[in-house]
Order: C-alpha cells, then sequence, then structure tokens
C-alpha cells in the first residue's frame, strides 16, 4: 500500500496515502482532483469514493466534517512498523547475509533476465547504503564504471530512487561511462540530482590501458569495501547496443525499448564481493578517470 515511484501503476490506495501524507485535511473532492492527475488509470467518481469509504471503514483514513487526514493511530502504527523492519532488515547483518559479507567473501548470483538481477542489484546497494550510514569508511561515495548507463535510461524511476537514497546518506554518485553514444550523453539531463556525477572518458585508450580485460558487457559499483559486478546475456546486450547506435535525438529515443528487453529470457549476473583493497584500486581508477574527463 506503500506508494513506490519504481512501480508504473499504483494502485489507488497507495496514491492517496502519498496524497494525504504531502497534504493534510483535504475535502474529498481536492483529494480527487490530485488523484486524478496521479493515476493512470481511468476511476469512476463513485468507484474513488468507494476506496475513500474502505480506508475509512479501515481506520486508515479519518474524517472531520468534510476534511479528510490520515488517522494519527494508524500512523503510529505505520511509524512502529517502519522502525521494526528497517531494524530488521538494514540494521543486521543475519537478515542480509548475501550482501553484508564478510572481508574477503563473494557470492554470485544467477537470474533468469535483467531485471531480476537489477532488483537484487539496486536492494544490495541500499542495504550497502544504509550500513556505512553507521560504519565508518574513508569514502563513502559510490563510484561506477561501464560502457553503457543502460541501467540509468531503462529505469529512470529506479534509478533516481537510488540517488536520492545516496543523497540523504550525503553520498556523490560518480559514474564513469565509456559510449559517447546520444543516449549516454542523455542520461545526465534525466538525472539531474546534485549529487549524480556521470561523465564520458575514452573506453578504447582505457581498454589498450588495460590489454584488452575490460568489457562492454560489464557494470561495476563500489561502495566502501563493498563490490557490485554485473553481466548480461551477450545477445541482449547487442540488441541494446544496436539502439544506442541507432539513436540519435530525443524523438527517436524510447525506454521501453531497452527495458522490455530486461524481461526476456537469459542467464544474468551479479557477483557481490567485499574485499578492501580491490574496492580501494576501483575506486581510485574511477576517481582518476573523473580527474581526467569529469566536470
Amino acid at each position: 500500500m506503500i506508494f513506490d515511484s519504481r512501480i508504473k501503476i499504483n494502485n489507488p490506495e497507495s496514491i492517496i496515502l502519498n496524497i494525504l501524507s504531502n497534504k493534510t485535511r483535504l475535502t474529498s473532492k481536492e483529494v480527487f482532483d490530485f488523484f486524478t492527475k496521479q493515476y493512470q488509470k481511468t476511476i469512476t467518481l463513485q468507484g474513488f469514493y468507494k476506496v475513500i469509504k474502505k480506508m475509512l471503514d479501515d481506520r486508515i483514513l479519518v474524517k472531520e466534517g468534510l476534511l479528510l487526514s490520515l488517522d494519527s493511530f494508524w500512523v503510529n502504527k505505520v511509524v512502529e512498523f517502519s522502525n521494526r523492519i528497517e531494524k530488521l532488515y538494514l540494521q543486521t547483518k543475519t537478515n542480509s547475509p548475501n550482501v553484508l559479507l564478510e572481508e574477503g567473501e563473494s557470492k554470485v548470483f544467477e537470474f533468469g533476465n535483467v531485471m531480476m538481477m537489477d532488483n537484487l542489484w539496486c536492494h544490495g546497494l541500499n542495504i550497502v547504503r544504509n550500513y556505512y550510514t553507521t560504519k565508518n569508511h574513508k569514502d563513502k561515495n559510490a563510484y561506477s564504471r561501464n560502457y553503457y548507463s543502460v541501467f540509468q535510461i531503462a529505469r529512470i524511476e529506479s534509478e533516481s530512487v537510488i540517488v536520492e537514497s545516496f543523497d540523504s546518506s550525503k553520498m556523490d554518485w560518480y559514474m564513469a561511462s565509456g559510449s559517447g553514444a546520444f543516449l549516454n550523453r542523455l542520461v545526465p539531463k534525466l538525472v539531474e540530482d546534485e549529487n549524480y556525477h556521470q561523465f564520458i572518458y575514452n573506453f578504447d585508450n582505457y581498454q589498450k590501458e588495460h590489454k584488452d580485460t575490460i568489457q562492454k558487457n560489464y557494470w561495476v559499483t563500489v561502495i566502501g569495501d563493498f563490490i557490485f559486478e554485473a553481466k548480461m546475456p551477450k545477445y541482449i546486450f547487442e540488441l541494446i547496443e544496436r539502439i544506442y547506435n541507432e539513436t540519435y535525438n530525443i524523438g527517436e529515443f524510447n525506454a521501453s525499448k531497452i527495458s522490455n528487453l530486461f524481461l526476456e529470457s537469459g542467464k544474468s549476473t551479479l557477483e557481490i564481493s567485499r574485499n578492501k583493497k580491490r574496492a580501494d584500486l576501483i575506486r581510485e581508477d574511477i576517481k582518476k578517470l573523473y580527474k581526467e574527463y569529469g566536470n
């Protein structure tokens, strides 16, 4: 029932809660006006009032004359629930054994499609972000290197949530991307947060310097001592590369062409590891690229 901007169509209850979490004591008509601007499906006024009545019956909303607000007792329950799950899922290692690894440990996950892989990737990044809100590290910022910033172009809402969570933890995200294609250069215009820094480096020169060990179909992100490394099926990457090569302006851009490929079958892998020395090397390498190519 909690509103989630990563979801294309939230249910009516979620949207109403989101409205009343930002604006209290509204009439039903005012809520309906805000609602129709956010809800992407068609709903009749009668259907809307039916949802409101159910939320009143369930003691989620309270009505004072003509004005609607969130029920204060329900808010207390939500706060208690939020505190409980934050402690259980984000502040204890026992519930994130595959992410909050010990130094020197690594774990490889395999998925049936790219979307499933990216979902765990986002979850893992958030777990580690939260971990470093209470743990010391000389550099808590996030550092990424890739050829295409494809996840930022295809899953804008999900990636924006990550950027916002980094910002709430006073973290910057430095994204070194190796392709000068239009879609790569478009990303900073879509993700406008001040703590997101994407820049284009010379991939060909970089690959030569590293004796061709760096692949295009490879994404790496470092936060603290944790390293996230992802790969997608070769045929999907090649289809994405074709889209990048054939898109030259915003009129030709269609994010769904890429995000739909994320749902196609094919083994995708995500390796999560904790290695202080290697994480330092990757981080310093991206810092060096930022100094050379960043703004």
